[in-house]
């Protein structure tokens, strides 16, 4: 089992390198993937059977041992995202985080035993579990139960850096200065990743349309792109706890939980929320009067209310040249109406002085390991990091160059937990060569499955507004 765990990661390394090439355009790169994917992806399957119980049951109810090729694991040995939620609600209303405990055990590869003593919110558990070098993120949708995703830091950090390695290169296009393209596509990842560690971006202000902390979808990204950054603006400027979160649509009757509800409700959605965006407003024009780009970071909706904040005030902002606007999560506002794409875009280049290539959009979830960015044409380009899946009505997995169904994944990355994934997403899948140069699957249109609830920020929170 030692030499299996060292021959893994030699070839997740090695996946990793290759991916950064798929995504420098190099042609031998997807085939090379593809084979590198496939051995991840069995000896993932290896590493699950004899470490995470949950997926040995699994296999056992199948009747599979620990070997098993790419086309039986996508038909028999794949979970639900429900996985993720398929705790008692019981315990966390009763604070058993020992029962927690227990449960998150079945879906790690170790089993988890910190001491719980005096732990009376979902909080102060995933604090305990960081001590215990487990990092624990969640999302949710319009119930409020929680998916926990628990991951080894080591992970997280792996992924974070094979995110770093793919986006760079693809970055690299919209990057006007020719010295920087050139070390954004040719150095090594190793490289790369202490460079962009060592710099801080430090020609960039940062704005996030968001809290000033939390772990649930977008805020976990928030928090990795931070520290990047020598100054930070946060639209919400409190933080955002699954304890209040889940006070909000469950309603525990814990005091000190309706009291952060209440400031939710003010700050999002109550008397303070307009001057929370005329506080972003002004610091984006700060930025630009002295000269210094800006990276702003938010969900749709947040940058549609932001730009609607801009024009309302009568003069657009003129950020300086090579500022970037990134969007992701839900196209839901926290009312429920929808936000339209090319309104959305029309709006941020308008209001901000940003051109349209400037203005990038990302696709990801709290179960996935990697971060999808659209082109040019409309594609969600999936790094060779993953397996796309494509499921239909009775959750059997398609074979094609062009699918639409419910998207699955196989995650290399995804060592600690259960990576083989069924989401609550429905989407249009093509396998072809695309305009911008990049080959392979892509994601063309993204909703939810019938029956899944909404998830993302906007429908969580369309509840502050209740």
């Amino acid at each position: 089992m030692v030499n299996e765990a060292g021959k893994s990661k030699l070839i997740r390394e090695e996946l990793i390198r290759t991916a950064r090439e798929w995504a420098s355009r190099k042609p031998s790169a997807m085939a090379q993937a593809r084979d590198l994917r496939r051995e991840a992806v069995r000896l993932n399957h290896f590493y699950y059977f004899h470490n995470i119980p949950a997926y040995r049951k699994l296999a056992a109810d199948e009747k599979i041992g620990d070997i098993a090729d790419m086309e039986t694991i996508k038909r028999k040995l794949t979970f639900s995202d429900g996985i993720y939620k398929s705790y008692q609600q019981y315990w966390l209303d009763k604070n058993d985080y020992v029962s927690m405990n227990h449960w998150l055990s079945g879906i790690f590869h170790r089993k988890i035993d910190v001491d719980t003593t005096g732990i009376s919110s979902i909080d102060d558990w995933a604090n305990c579990l960081e001590t215990a070098g487990i990092k624990l993120v969640f999302s949710s949708g319009t119930s409020l139960a929680f998916s926990f995703v628990p991951r080894e830091s080591s992970e997280w950090i792996t992924a974070k850096n094979a995110s770093i390695t793919c986006l760079a290169p693809l970055l690299a296009s919209r990057v006007t200065s020719p010295a920087v393209r050139i070390a954004l596509k040719m150095v090594s990842p190793e490289s790369l990743i202490k460079s962009v560690a060592g710099i801080s971006l430090k020609d960039f202000d940062a704005v996030f349309l968001g809290f000033r902390w939390g772990r649930m979808g977008n805020q976990a990204l928030l928090q990795e792109l931070a520290p990047l950054f020598p100054a930070c603006t946060y639209l919400y400027d409190l933080d955002a706890t699954a304890s209040a979160l889940r006070e909000l649509v469950r309603g525990t009757g814990k005091p000190e939980n309706q009291e952060k509800v209440a400031r939710l409700q003010e700050e999002v959605a109550g008397s303070k929320k307009e001057r929370n965006y005329l506080r972003v407003v002004d610091r984006l024009r700060h930025s630009a009067s002295n000269n210094r780009k800006v990276f702003i970071f938010g969900a749709p909706y947040q940058f549609k209310e932001l730009c609607e904040t801009i024009t309302t005030g009568g003069k657009p902002v003129s950020l300086k040249k090579g500022s970037l606007a990134l969007f992701g999560g839900g196209w839901k506002s926290f009312s429920g109406a929808s936000v339209e794409r090319e309104q959305l875009i029309t709006g941020i280049t308008s209001s901000l002085n940003l051109p349209p290539e400037m203005v990038l959009e990302g696709y990801s979830m709290t179960e996935i390991s990697v971060l999808m960015l659209r082109c040019h044409y409309g594609r969600f380009h999936i790094p060779p990091l993953i397996e796309p899946v494509v499921y239909n009505e009775e959750l059997e997995p398609q074979v094609g160059r062009d699918l639409r169904g419910r998207f699955g994944f196989l995650d290399t990355l995804a060592v600690s937990h259960p990576g083989f994934v069924i989401s609550g997403d429905y989407v249009h899948l093509v396998d072809s060569e695309c305009r911008c140069g990049l080959i392979g699957p892509a994601i063309m249109e993204i909703s939810r499955a019938t029956g899944q609830e909404t998830k993302g920020c906007g429908g969580i929170m369309g509840s502050l507004r209740a």
